[in-house]
């Protein structure tokens, strides 16, 4: 079978979920059967780590649903590159490579990562982008049932949605030691280490977060907490003033992005993901993987992966009270904690590796290729 090439596109360029994600297949995909290249809104993050991974990155602007500047850019790249299949992320991205690949010929891969993005979908422009996708997308890959099930609720067939979970590279958080995050920080070596790893973004729960905090620093006061993630500024000042409001200033860390997360997530003792809507949280693996105890919302995916109370701790959104009634359970009993963390490593270590859903991505690829 001759090489073919594949076109990834996505609508933004930072550190994050769907980012990370199109990361793994434009640079980890089977070189002997695929040849990968990227089109990108600008600069930034995600095309810094392709280039670093040698995969060609090619830039379109986009100011807008209607503007058409993408759909050419992608039909140009098609004509010059040979693109066999294209491969978006992303609402916007994905109504775009819909158009360009019915009009051009070409299979069309799209994914959907979160429900943030099928929720706003009740405009006339979420509508007819939707509509688009629905009608010319050749597959429609979710990243878990329960994005499945809200696009078959917009009339989605389910014949063209594929579930393909996604994973992570394993041995990366498992081998991960301690950093100098507690001399960093100033942490005593004994004192309990909560932390989340989540963009700033009003989806992630920072406020319950917070208030959680505060209600276990009341019963273990040498407990700290941290955050890991970009920081929006609009979203971010009224958390800082909440920080200060309940006079967690010493007690709870903002360290916005970093590069050494997995080091990071070995100093914790529990971590938490707070978010009200999720997808599949790629740091709710690389926790588990880390073999961490974890406690989780009950907000997206990752409920499909583990097992209350055997694996993970699963608590309400938008609920600090369970939050911080989680945490303290799981810093109250070392020995439940620790069992709890070492059955969360096994299950990812045996369903969500990068390696498996590389492997159902290129299937779906060649699938669709000798289909067109």
């Amino acid at each position: 079978m001759s090489k073919r090439t594949i076109l990834h596109t996505i609508e933004t360029a930072g550190p994050g979920g769907a980012e990370t994600v199109l990361l793994h297949l434009a640079s980890r995909l089977n070189r002997d059967r695929f040849r990968s290249l990227a089109l990108l809104p600008g600069k930034d993050w995600l095309s810094e780590r392709l280039e670093e991974a040698g995969v060609p990155v090619h830039f379109v602007e986009s100011n807008g649903w209607y503007d058409f500047r993408v759909p050419r850019a992608i039909r140009r790249l098609i004509r010059e590159e040979g693109i066999d299949l294209i491969h978006s992320h992303l609402p916007g991205h994905n109504f775009y490579s819909s158009l360009a690949g019915s009009l051009a010929g070409r299979p069309t891969v799209v994914t959907y990562h979160g429900a943030v993005e099928l929720a706003r979908s009740s405009s006339v422009k979420d509508r007819i982008r939707l509509a688009t996708v629905r009608n010319l997308a050749d597959s429609v890959v979710v990243v878990c049932d329960y994005i499945g099930q809200l696009l078959e609720a917009k009339h989605f067939s389910g014949k063209k949605i594929v579930r393909i979970y996604n994973g992570i590279s394993t041995e990366k958080f498992a081998a991960a030691r301690d950093g100098n995050l507690r001399g960093e920080l100033r942490v005593a070596a004994g004192a309990p280490l909560v932390g989340t790893v989540a963009n700033v973004r009003e989806s992630k729960g920072y406020e319950f977060f917070v208030r959680a905090a505060r209600m276990v620093i009341d019963r273990a006061p040498e407990t700290h907490f941290v955050a890991v993630g970009d920081i929006d500024p609009v979203l971010g000042k009224p958390l800082f003033a909440l920080v200060d409001q309940l006079r967690l200033r010493d007690r709870f860390h903002f360290l916005g992005f970093r590069k050494d997360v997995p080091e990071i997530l070995s100093a914790l003792n529990v971590f938490v993901l707070a978010s009200e809507s999720e997808g599949f949280p790629l740091v709710a693996l690389e926790a588990m993987a880390a073999g961490k105890s974890v406690v989780m919302t009950r907000s997206g995916g990752q409920q499909e992966i583990v097992e209350d109370g055997v694996n993970c701790l699963l608590v309400p959104p938008s609920d600090a009270e369970a939050l911080a009634a989680g945490v303290g359970e799981l810093l109250g009993n070392p020995s439940r904690a620790a069992e709890m963390a070492r059955k969360a490593c096994a299950t990812v270590q045996a369903n969500f590796t990068l390696e498996k859903m590389l492997g159902e991505y290129e299937a779906l690829y060649e699938r669709l290729l000798e289909a067109a």
